[in-house]
Order: structure tokens, then C-alpha cells, then sequence
């Protein structure tokens, strides 16, 4: 009995032990599961933290390779990317203990599809592949033998929104690592988390490219404004040297003074060591020089008229720039008499005539005898602009002197003295308070500049924070045809107008408001302590019914306007630059809605920003080849009736909105995507040429932007292209905007002059959209003109622009150039182009008579 109990008791144990077992057991997996996750966890993050660190990319590739390291067997190891463009494979990581030497940075895709990798990217599913099911897949004839032969291999797809971007692969060549079903989940799985790192750093990339293109342009524009500021200097420098120079009639103790001091004020605008001033006697029989310094120590006496240097610039009446040769040919000529003091002579010589109410008494001049100080033509300018207050100041000055003599009493001259220096305060106090003024207010117009308008609107935002209940307004406004009235009569004439348009602006607010210049034709004014936003709407419109009245320029009328953009102030936390930026997005409103008119800036307007922002994104992220088509234009000879060529007009196909090219393509501008979408269009015109198979095809026309002409390394990409579809250029006619020829002429002519020799019809587009300067005519090896669509629309209703037309059209016959008319798409304008002569258009309205043409082509 004792026994069996014994018996029963060890059974027991055994039992316990057995459970007991078992949760160890159990415990032990938890413990390693726990630990596993543990790790993948850490290795995600690091791969994650890689992505907002790492600033290279090859560091990049290898710290993956470590991580995964750490959680399999990866000795061996690759990332290789797809590039669709090129239609390649980057090796962008490659570790291999065998295959190390014949290391590659890529391989076409047609060369890689036979392989491993290649069937991975065919597939975009995930491969484990042991010998054994490599060799299955050979026999099945998916692969083909390609590197050194693996024990064991794992391939997975790197994915970006469904489409396979990319292979990461492991392999092993030793029997005792293997890899399993866990290995494939657990790379398919950390392949995700690379992909989206590698996103971020593309994306990290593509923002810093930006920031570098921002940088450039800041750079640009800061350069221009140092040439400005220079420019601005040497017009300043100008001014206080005639200003000084007017001063000597005041400061200077008697000629001789006056004459030195004047001499001194000349050096510091010219190279003047060589200065003389020459004056006629009353008699006009004698010369004498009241002032003579020459290096060379040579005087100058009283002597005849006769005929030397100075004599003639007397009888031309015009300053003269001479040098040794134009000397020898006025000696040959008989104008000059050799010198006979056997001095030496001067290697150049600048005078200009003193005049006086038409008459000439005098002669300033200078001279070098060195070749290391010359002259240029703008010296000699600059001395003929000096002369003539030089001429007033000496008139003045002896008209001084005549007064001190009569005044010989001493008591006399103590009170002229006293009262000279008592104006000579006044007038520098007035000076002062001038510079001042200067400093805060336009030069040609008086109102004040952005200084003083920004500080006067800053004032006005913090008043709004003391006292809410008040509120102002800013109006932006901008002036119609102030560059064609500049460009057309002159800056005199420009100067002019913009003083008309100050006062008329000034005449339609209030004393306590203020107007200001913000350059050129831009004003902008500040509406002080409004009633209601009716007060701004009202001065808006007295202003553009004010500028709508006609200018008088040069003795002609000539008519202007306005469009005018409000803001209102409404928050106390409303800033100086949010009613500047939101006044001038409502006045280019008021612009793009046919101008004329004022526009108040609101919150659909601010949507409108934000919209083109979006847009801006969505352009960003759409596939060129996907997203985008080609339509075609017929353009037609209006004669014959025949189509002579066809416009290949790029069309975006995004499902979220419908935008016309004129509305994407700035934004492609700007974003330098329009590099990529010229470059499809000029694809699909290679394919399309090529597939005519020989059969005689019209002219194909495309459009490209100028940023190709600004880069030999874009010419030369789009050269490459029609090469390699074997076409022949002069199958294909290049536009280009004559908008955006405005810059960097000289690289856009070299280029110009490359793709013409090259073959290539060149044609200028968009003429009369801008200033339509006919430099690019005689200049440019442009072979067809055609006409922007908006000046077409204009010749039914602007004689200037029939009669410009009229002068383009015989030019164009004189120089040998095409001349085709854009936009035709009423059957007026048809008619306007054909009876001014145009013979060659496209637009809607030859579209809609397409079976016309059809048909008398079939009859011909």
C-alpha cells in the first residue's frame, strides 16, 4: 500500500514537470517573438530617421544595408532603380562577394529582363528563389542564366503607388544561410519603409533645387539693383558737380579762383589734367585765355583768330572729338593750320563751344598726351553737358564781377557780403530740407516713393490696433499703354504723361490721403479713415474716369486708363505687406478682366491664389506621358486653300479641371517643367513624321520655350532627339515667343544660328503680343513671322494696328519672311488679314471650313 501511494506521487510530479515545461517553452517563443518585433521595429525607425538625416545618398544605400544586416543573413546585397525615361537600370548599391569586380551603374532593361532582377520588375511580385526553383524557372524559359550561381537568392519590388520604381535584393552563396517565407514577408515588408524614405529624399531634393533656383533669381535681381544704385551714383555725382559749378558764381573771390575751382569740379567727372578756357573778345577778332594748365608747360597767349582747334569748334558751333587722324584730315581738308611752336602734340582733344542765347564767345577743352588716359564719346557728351552751365556760370560770374566794380564803396560791399552769406544759409537750409525731400519723394513726380508710403502705411495699420473702429484702404493702381506711349514718342514725352496722371490722381482724393509712385507707371494711394468701402469704390472710379481722359503729348491726343485693385483693412492684425500684395493681386484682376475697372480684393480672390498654388502642385505631380496629349492645327494658305503645315498644340488631360494651354503653360514656365513637355511634343512630332513611312507631310510646327536657347546642354538634347528618329529638321518648323527674347539676346542668337544651320524652320511667335521690336527681323535668322492671336482680334477695331500691319506685311516681303496670322476665328478677321495681305493662318474658323479645303484639294 505504501508503495503504490509512492508510485502515485511520482506520477503526479511528472505531470507538473511536464506542464511546467511547456510555459517555459512558451514563455521562451513569446520572449523571441517580442524580441524579433523589438527589432524590426528599431530597423524601420532607423530606416525612417536615414530619410530626414542622411544628406548623401550613398551613405543612404549603405546604412540600409547595415540595418538589414542586422535582421538577415545580407552579406550580398543590392538597390537597383528604374528609369523609365531612359529605359535603364541604376545599380545605386551593389555589394557582392563574387560578383564585386564587374561592378556596373547601369544596364538597358532589355539587357536585365532575362535576369532575376528583370523578372521581379516584369512581375512586381516578390521572388525567394533557391536553386531549385531557379532552375525551374530557366526550364520555363522566365529566366536565363546571368552572374555568378546563388545558393540561395531573395528579391523584392520597391513600389510607389502600384508602379514597380525598383528591385532590393539578398543572396547567399554559402549552404548554411538559407533564407525562408519569414525572410520574403520581412524584406517586403522594410522594402516599403525604403521606398517611402526614398520619396522623402526625393521630394527633400526637388525642394532644395528650388530653393537654389529662388537663390539664383534674388541673385539676379540684386545685381541689377547695384547697377541701378551705380547708375543712380554717377547721375548724383553729375548733379553736385553742376550744382557746385553754379555755386562758384557765389563762392568764387574773382575769375582766376572761379576758374581753378571750375577746373577742379570738371576732374571729377573727366580726365581734364590738360584744361583750358578760351574766350572770344566783343570784336570776335582775338582769342585769350583766361585759364591754360598743360603738362608739358606750354602757355597759351592772346593771339588772332585764325584756324586752330579752338577756331574750328567756334565755327562748328558742336563740341569735337578729335585724335591724330581726324587732326592730319582737317590739316588736308584746310580747316586746321598746322601748329607752328613745334610743341607736342595731343594723342586726343575734346572742346565744346560756351554759348549764349545761340551765340558762341568761348571754347572749354581738354587733352591728353598719354595713350594710357583716353577718351570715349560719353566724355565728350559729359563736357558738352557741362559746357552749357560752364557758359552760365562764366556769364554769371562776369556780370559779378561788373557789379563789384561799381559797388566800390566798402560799407557797400560788407552789406553785400553780409546778405550773400545770410542767401547762402537759406539756401543750404533749403538744400537740406531738399535732400530730405528727395530722399522720401519721387524725382520726376514729387509724391512720395515706397519709403515714405510704407512708413505712412505703417502708421495707419497701428492706429487700426488702438482705435479698431477706423479703417483705411490701399489702392493699387497701374496705367494702360504707358510703354507704348514711352517707347513710342520718348522718355521726354513719358515724363510728361506721368506728371499729367500724378495730378489727375492727386485731384480725386482727399488732403489727409496720400498718393505715391511705386515706379514706373505704378501708383498706389492710402485712404485714411473711411466711412464705408463705398469712399474707396468712389475714388476708384473718379481716378479711372480722370486717366480715361485723353493726354496731350507732343501737340497730339493720345489716350490712357487705368485698372485699379482695393484692399480693404479690416483686422487689427492686418500688415503693410498682406495690403500691398492683396491690392496688387486685385489690380492684375482688374487687368486680366479687360482693364478700366477696379476690382475690390476678397476672399474668392484669395481662393483664386490658392487655387493657382494647386494647380501649380498638381502640374508638379502629372506623368508627362500619361497625362498629357497632342492636338493638331492646320495652318493653311489662304490662296490655295492648302494645308502648307500643322501646329502640335499640347493638351493636359486632368480628370479634376479643364485648363487651356495659355493657362498651364505659364505655370510650366515658371515651375521649369515646360524643359520636359517640349520635349514630348517634339517626340510625338518625331513619331508622327516617322510614321508617315515617306509620305510627303505637311510643315510640323512646335512651339518651344526660350529657356532651350539659354543652355548649349538643351540644344543639344533636342538635336539628339530628332537624330535619333532619323527625321530630317527641315521637316520641322521651331516657334518661339517673341515675348521671351527679350533677354540674354546674345546666347539666344548663337542658338538661333546653331539650329538653323542645322536645317531647322525658325519661327518667331506671339508677334505684337509685346514691344514686337523689329530688331529680331533683321537680326535673327527667323524665316516666318506669325502674329499673336490677341492682335489679330484688335485689327477690326484699331486703325494703329491695321496700319502697323500694313508696314509689317511690306517688310516682310522685303526681307524674304513668311508671314502667317494666329488665332483666325471669325470670319472678320479672315477677312481683315487677307485684305491687308497676310498669306498664311490657322485658327477656329479655318477649322470649321476644313471640307472646303478638303474637297478642292481632292479636285486639284
Amino acid at each position: 500500500m505504501q508503495g503504490s501511494d509512492i508510485n502515485n506521487e511520482s506520477a503526479k510530479l511528472e505531470v507538473e514537470n511536464l506542464k511546467l515545461r511547456k510555459v517555459v517553452s512558451r514563455l521562451k517563443q513569446l520572449t523571441h517573438k517580442y524580441r524579433s518585433a523589438e527589432v524590426i521595429q528599431n530597423a524601420l525607425f532607423q530606416i525612417s530617421e536615414l530619410a530626414a538625416q542622411v544628406r548623401d545618398m550613398d551613405n543612404f544605400y549603405c546604412s540600409v544595408h547595415e540595418i538589414i544586416g542586422k535582421l538577415m543573413f545580407a552579406k550580398n546585397f543590392y538597390i537597383c532603380l528604374y528609369d523609365a525615361q531612359q529605359e535603364v537600370v541604376k545599380f545605386v548599391y551593389f555589394v557582392d562577394e563574387v560578383d564585386q569586380d564587374t561592378l556596373f551603374e547601369q544596364l538597358p532593361v532589355e539587357k536585365l529582363s532575362s535576369g532575376l532582377t528583370g523578372y521581379i520588375l516584369r512581375t512586381g511580385k516578390p521572388l525567394l528563389c533557391p536553386p531549385e526553383v531557379y532552375q525551374k524557372l530557366i526550364e520555363e524559359g522566365e529566366v536565363k542564366e546571368m552572374g555568378a550561381t546563388h545558393v540561395d537568392w531573395l528579391g523584392v519590388p520597391l513600389k510607389s503607388q502600384d508602379s514597380v520604381i525598383g528591385v532590393m535584393v539578398v543572396q547567399s552563396y554559402d549552404e548554411s544561410f538559407r533564407y525562408d517565407e519569414k525572410d520574403e514577408d520581412l524584406l517586403t515588408f522594410v522594402s516599403q519603409h525604403v521606398v517611402n524614405a526614398l520619396e522623402r529624399l526625393k521630394q527633400r531634393e526637388l525642394m532644395q533645387n528650388e530653393i537654389e533656383h529662388q537663390t539664383a533669381e534674388l541673385r539676379h535681381a540684386n545685381e541689377s539693383l547695384m547697377r541701378e544704385i551705380t547708375e543712380r551714383e554717377k547721375a548724383e555725382q553729375q548733379t553736385a558737380v553742376l550744382f557746385a559749378i553754379s555755386e562758384l558764381t557765389n563762392t568764387s573771390d574773382n575769375m582766376a579762383t572761379f576758374y581753378k575751382s571750375l577746373h577742379k569740379e570738371i576732374g571729377t567727372l573727366i580726365h581734364a589734367d590738360n584744361f583750358y578756357v578760351a574766350l572770344l573778345s566783343p570784336d570776335k577778332k582775338f582769342l585769350h585765355f583766361p585759364y591754360h594748365v598743360d603738362e608739358t608747360g606750354a602757355a597759351a597767349e592772346r593771339r588772332r583768330v585764325s584756324r586752330g582747334l579752338t577756331e574750328y569748334v567756334i565755327r562748328q558751333q558742336r563740341p569735337v572729338f578729335i585724335n591724330g587722324r581726324h587732326r592730319q584730315q582737317l590739316i588736308e581738308d584746310g580747316e586746321v593750320t598746322p601748329g607752328t611752336g613745334g610743341g607736342k602734340l595731343a594723342k586726343q582733344w575734346l572742346g565744346s563751344p560756351l554759348m549764349l542765347k545761340g551765340e558762341v564767345f568761348g571754347v572749354i577743352a581738354v587733352q591728353t598726351y598719354d595713350s594710357e588716359f583716353l577718351y570715349r564719346n560719353d566724355d565728350l557728351e559729359l563736357l558738352n553737358f557741362v559746357s552749357q552751365h560752364v557758359a552760365v556760370a562764366i556769364d554769371r560770374k562776369r556780370s559779378a564781377e561788373e557789379i563789384q566794380r561799381v559797388n566800390s564803396f566798402l560799407e557797400k560791399k560788407v552789406t553785400e557780403r553780409t546778405e550773400e552769406l545770410v542767401s547762402e544759409i537759406e539756401r543750404r537750409k533749403k538744400i537740406e530740407a531738399r535732400l530730405f525731400h528727395d530722399a522720401h519723394h519721387d524725382s520726376l513726380t514729387g509724391l512720395p516713393n515706397r519709403a515714405l508710403f510704407t512708413e505712412r502705411l505703417q502708421q495707419a495699420v497701428a492706429h487700426k490696433r488702438r482705435h479698431p473702429e477706423h479703417h483705411f484702404a490701399v489702392l493699387f493702381l497701374d496705367l494702360d499703354r504707358f510703354k507704348n506711349i514711352n517707347d513710342t514718342l520718348g522718355h521726354s514725352a513719358g515724363d510728361e504723361f506721368l506728371l499729367d496722371v500724378s495730378k489727375r490722381i492727386s485731384d480725386c482724393v482727399r488732403d489727409n490721403d496720400m498718393v505715391a509712385r511705386l515706379g514706373g507707371d505704378e501708383f498706389v494711394v492710402l485712404l485714411d479713415t473711411m466711412t464705408s468701402i463705398e469712399d474707396a469704390k468712389d475714388v476708384a472710379k473718379r481716378m479711372i474716369r480722370s486717366l480715361s481722359e485723353p493726354f496731350m503729348l507732343n501737340g497730339q491726343e493720345h489716350y490712357s486708363g487705368a485698372s485699379v485693385g482695393i484692399a480693404l483693412c479690416r483686422e487689427d492684425s492686418d500688415s503693410v505687406e498682406r495690403l500691398l500684395r492683396d491690392a496688387d493681386a486685385a489690380m492684375y484682376q482688374a487687368k486680366s478682366q479687360g482693364r478700366g475697372r477696379y476690382v475690390l480684393f476678397d476672399e474668392q480672390m484669395h481662393q483664386s491664389l490658392v487655387d493657382s498654388v494647386k494647380r501649380e502642385t498638381a502640374l508638379r505631380h502629372a506623368k508627362i506621358e500619361e497625362d498629357f496629349d497632342v492636338e493638331y492645327q492646320d495652318i493653311v494658305e489662304l490662296e490655295s486653300n492648302c494645308v502648307i503645315g500643322v501646329e502640335l498644340q499640347i493638351r493636359w488631360n486632368d480628370p479634376r479641371q479643364t485648363l487651356s494651354a495659355d493657362e498651364f503653360l505659364p505655370l510650366a514656365e515658371k515651375t521649369g517643367l515646360i524643359i520636359k513637355l517640349d520635349r514630348y511634343v517634339l517626340k510625338r512630332c518625331c513619331e508622327r513624321i516617322k510614321e508617315s513611312r515617306g509620305k510627303a507631310l505637311p510643315k510640323q510646327h512646335v512651339n518651344l520655350s526660350a529657356r532651350h536657347l539659354l543652355k548649349a546642354g538643351y540644344i543639344n538634347q533636342l538635336i539628339e532627339l530628332v537624330e535619333r528618329y532619323n527625321v530630317d529638321p527641315s521637316a520641322i518648323a521651331l516657334e518661339f515667343s517673341e515675348t521671351a527674347l527679350t533677354q540674354n539676346d546674345r546666347r539666344s542668337l548663337a542658338s538661333l544660328r546653331r539650329l538653323s544651320e542645322l536645317g531647322f524652320t525658325l519661327v518667331i511667335d506671339h508677334f505684337g503680343r509685346g514691344a514686337g521690336p523689329l530688331q529680331y527681323l533683321y537680326n535673327y535668322p527667323f524665316s516666318i513671322l506669325k502674329l499673336d492671336h490677341n492682335y489679330v482680334a484688335r485689327l477690326k477695331s484699331n486703325a494703329r494696328a491695321r496700319a502697323m500691319l500694313k508696314h509689317v506685311v511690306t517688310l516682310c516681303d522685303e526681307l524674304n519672311i513668311a508671314l502667317f496670322a494666329a488665332g483666325i476665328n471669325t470670319e472678320e478677321e479672315y477677312a481683315h488679314i487677307t485684305r491687308l495681305g497676310v498669306d498664311f493662318a490657322q485658327g477656329r474658323y479655318l477649322d470649321e471650313h476644313s471640307d472646303t479645303r478638303v474637297s478642292q484639294q481632292s479636285a486639284s
